[in-house]
């Protein structure tokens, strides 16, 4: 699958130059894993709602593949700088 990102550049996840390809998931959803009482690290692996997210390599722009939609999140700034 290839994305255009805002920025210009295209995303594709077997091109590890242009798009960093992320696993995720929510927290309330590992807790809920967690007290389901997995026996094993397997059974856990398994139970875990994974996202999808990848990281533009140009602008830094984020596109989480939500439910049904696409959002994209763009950080504004560094919030400390090199002083």
């Amino acid at each position: 699958m290839k994305i255009g990102c805002v920025c210009g550049n295209i995303l594709n996840d077997e091109n590890l130059e242009t798009t960093i390809p992320l696993t995720i998931f929510p927290s309330n959803d590992y807790y809920d894993v967690l007290e389901s009482n997995p026996k094993t690290v397997e059974e856990l692996v398994d139970k875990m709602p994974l996202g999808s997210m990848w990281e533009c390599g140009v602008c830094g722009r984020l596109y989480y593949f939500n439910t049904g939609k696409l959002d994209v999140y763009k950080l504004e700034k560094e919030i400390f700088d090199d002083e």
